[in-house]
């Protein structure tokens, strides 16, 4: 498999760091994003014939890498609430710790855990910026969005925290798994719960089996790095505020505060819980719908905060139920995760209804 990393960063640096009349702004800036290796290229190649399967599961709940699919304000280029000084930071310290070169080596080493004939031929990176003053990014996420669901591509953008660096490797491969099972799988058919539940699990279960030192796999993506809170601390500075929840957002023109976008915290799951949203999962297994399938998944708060009904499922769950159902699986056949990796959902999740 070959790797290709586009790292836009250095490209962007002074569009990003330095102020810029608007009109002057915008059409260089277009030019640049409709190139090969611009912005709206990459994404329009990504999306392909079929479009992004998982694009309104995803809006539903307004996070897990929705943020890149968007690109909202251009990945926060014109976004007026940015602070100059703290995005400059951003791509001093990526550049300074290397990372496209940790995202490239780290890829390389998932790659082998994985058989061969999985892999695509070649898989394009594109690291994009992190927008200081993007509530889904920084509160939703703690700084990372990964996207890597269209087979053959994978975005990342990260704030360059200490926390967020070492979290990395965990974020990629996840993402990884899930080209991969998309490559494997080759529906274009509408994501069904049973899939979507069984490819996180098998997400969970590939980080759990390269990353011994992940204590929970299958929530680890949604986990903020034990140095978040002074992260946002310090970004709280360079607005004077006390809190990063005080900070401003700005959405094409509406301005709220970032504290609005605060995630409930992530508690693994009773055993009770656990049974619970097994059982119901399996029950709805089949259904198709974005909103379904985001509820099951992502559970009720997330859903509730987008105004969209909910149906008593704890935040996360789905999760916790894929991991659970695929070590199950795992353990019970023999099977080793790497020829797990693309059996059909139904066959993994069959083990749950005896």
């Amino acid at each position: 498999m070959q790797i290709i990393v586009h790292n836009t960063l250095p490209i962007l640096y002074d569009a990003f760091t330095k102020r810029f009349k608007a009109e002057e702004l915008l059409p260089r800036f277009l030019e640049w994003a409709e190139s090969e290796q611009g912005f709206i290229s990459l994404v329009r190649n990504a999306k392909g014939r079929h479009g992004f399967q998982d694009f309104d599961m995803l809006s539903a709940v307004r996070s897990d890498g929705i943020d890149i699919l968007e690109a909202q304000q251009q990945y926060g280029l014109f976004n007026p609430t940015r602070s100059l000084e703290a995005t400059e930071w951003s791509f001093d310290e990526s550049e300074r710790r290397q990372l496209a070169d940790r995202i490239a080596k780290t890829l390389e080493i998932l790659a082998k855990a994985v058989p061969s004939r999985l892999l695509p031929d070649r898989l394009v990176v594109a690291i994009v910026p992190a927008d200081c003053a993007n509530g889904t990014l920084m509160m939703n996420g703690s700084g990372i969005s990964c996207y890597g669901r269209a087979p053959g591509y994978l975005f990342v953008r990260i704030w360059p925290s200490a926390g967020n660096l070492r979290r990395l490797g965990y974020i990629l491969a996840r993402s990884f798994i899930h080209g991969i099972r998309r490559t494997a799988r080759n529906e274009d058919s509408a994501i069904s719960l049973g899939e979507a539940v069984v490819m996180e699990g098998l997400a969970a279960a590939f980080i759990h089996t390269v990353f011994s030192d992940a204590e929970f796999p299958a929530l680890i993506h949604f986990m903020p790095p034990d140095d978040w809170g002074e992260t946002l601390a310090e970004l709280a500075g360079y607005y004077g505020k006390t809190s990063y929840d005080d900070v401003p957002i700005n959405i094409y023109g509406t301005r709220i505060q970032a504290g609005s976008f605060r995630s409930p915290d992530v508690v693994p799951l009773t055993r009770e819980e656990l049974q619970y949203a097994c059982e119901l999962i399996i029950a709805h297994s089949e259904r198709t719908e974005a909103n379904i399938v985001a509820a099951y998944l992502y559970g009720d708060p997330l859903l509730a905060a987008q105004g969209h009904p909910t149906f008593g499922i704890p935040h996360l769950a789905g999760f916790e139920a894929g991991y659970h159902t695929v070590q199950r699986y795992l353990e019970t056949t023999g099977i080793e995760i790497a020829s797990a990796l693309s059996l059909p959902w139904r066959d993994i999740l069959e083990m749950e209804r005896k």
